[in-house]
Parts: C-alpha cells; sequence; structure tokens
C-alpha cells in the first residue's frame, strides 16, 4: 500500500519505487567517487585537481526469492541513482544469502559502476 505523506511532499521520496529482480527489496544504498590527482605548486599549495576513476558502489539487500546473481557478472541496478556517470553496467562484488529459524530468507548484493564501462 502506498504511504500518505502529510506536509511537504513534492520535495520528498519515501520508499522503494522499483523491483529489484531476484528479490522483494527492503534497502538500497549508493555512493560515488573518484581519485583524485592533485598537481602542487613549489609552495605545496595546490593549485589544480583532476578527478577521474569515477564509480558508484551500490549496496542492496532484501527477502530472497529467485535472486542468482554471482560475483563478476552484470547487473542492473533497480533505483540506483547514476551519479552523472555515462556507464549504466554494474558488476557484483558480494552476494550474501541468510537464512533464520524464525525468519524469511535474505539476500544482499554488493556491485560498481565504473565510469566509462558499459
Amino acid at each position: 500500500m502506498a504511504a500518505t505523506i502529510i506536509g511537504n511532499s513534492t520535495d520528498l521520496a519515501f520508499g522503494i519505487t522499483s523491483a529489484q529482480t531476484g528479490m522483494v527489496i527492503q534497502s538500497i544504498s549508493s555512493s560515488a567517487s573518484s581519485d583524485a590527482v592533485e598537481l602542487k605548486n613549489k609552495s605545496g599549495d595546490v593549485t589544480a585537481v583532476a578527478f577521474r576513476n569515477k564509480k558508484t558502489t551500490y549496496s542492496v539487500q532484501g527477502a530472497y526469492t529467485t535472486f542468482s546473481g554471482l560475483v563478476g557478472a552484470t547487473i542492473t541496478v533497480a533505483n540506483g541513482n547514476a551519479f552523472g556517470l555515462s556507464s549504466f553496467a554494474a558488476y557484483i562484488t558480494e552476494v550474501v544469502r541468510n537464512r533464520g529459524a524464525d525468519n524469511f530468507e535474505t539476500v544482499s548484493f554488493t556491485a560498481i559502476r565504473y565510469d566509462g564501462i558499459s
């Protein structure tokens, strides 16, 4: 059931908007990063900086249904914000499945999207 937002709802996001294949998605987080190469002058002051090797890292967790992703495989991350990167391919770096006596089976994965690799 969709949530009812009371108040300033035009600028707020609530919940998860898209399904992730193979799981009932419960949470997703993403972070963008890059390497910074600094140029310093004779006084040691930074006078220029180049950002390179941009990437986005995703962590997704949910209840397992049919998730079959493998480490090294390409995956489309639902709800993933691209942070302006030109690439749409994300590569799985970790998969974890958990089972408990009193809970649903869960699966989580971490994937990285590299700028320039599609």
